[in-house]
This record gives C-alpha cells, sequence and structure tokens, in this order.
C-alpha cells in the first residue's frame, strides 16, 4: 500500500510541475515593446554619433534584456532615466561608464521616436 502510495505522489507531482511549465512559457510568450533597432528614423532622434547608439543598441540586446523586455523609454523622463534609472541598472548589469551612457543615449533617442 506505502509503494501505491508513493507511486500516485509522484505522479501527481509530476503533473503538477508540467503544468506550471506549460502555464509559465505561456505567460513568457505575451507580447512587449520590441527594441527599436538602430535606423534612419532612430537616428533622427539621437544626440550622439551612430557608433555610440549602435553600442547602446548592442548593449541593451545583450546585457539588459537577459533580465526584463524592453520598456517604452517614454514612458519616463530624460532626468529620471539618467538619474535613476541608469545608474541602478548598469550597477546590476556591471556596466562601465562608457557602456552606460551608449544605453543611455540609444534609450533617449528611441524614447523620441513616434509609436
Amino acid at each position: 500500500m506505502s509503494v501505491r502510495l508513493d507511486i500516485s505522489v509522484a505522479c501527481i507531482f509530476r503533473r503538477t510541475c508540467a503544468g506550471a511549465v506549460v502555464l509559465l512559457l505561456a505567460g513568457s510568450c505575451a507580447p512587449a515593446w520590441n527594441a527599436p533597432p538602430v535606423s534612419t528614423p532612430l537616428m533622427a532622434f539621437a544626440q550622439a554619433p551612430v557608433s555610440r547608439i549602435e553600442r547602446g543598441y548592442q548593449i541593451h540586446q545583450t546585457q539588459c534584456a537577459k533580465c526584463h523586455p524592453f520598456e517604452d523609454p517614454a514612458n519616463y523622463a530624460p532626468a529620471e532615466l539618467a538619474g535613476e534609472i541608469m545608474p541602478v541598472m548598469a550597477r546590476k548589469s556591471k556596466l562601465d561608464k562608457a557602456d552606460e551612457e551608449a544605453v543611455l543615449a540609444y534609450l533617449l533617442a528611441a524614447r523620441r521616436m513616434p509609436p
């Protein structure tokens, strides 16, 4: 009787875990605002050289996007991005000052693009 009970518990546990994985995968497929690539329209709003904007985009895609989806920077004031958000995120991502400034330049350009 004990062996049969252990098998049933194991079966229920496996099914519960499988269900949780399916729910998590479905939730992670929710649409998100995509980071706009460096393009002529984006560069029209940039106040930094193309090389810095491209570097900021690359860093965002490799470092920032590992932890969270792209958030529309238009939801934040430039001072908030520069003074509050980027310093915290750069520290968490272990970015040096040049890379932090590149990501900020990219976000400020993307912030001004029309939706």
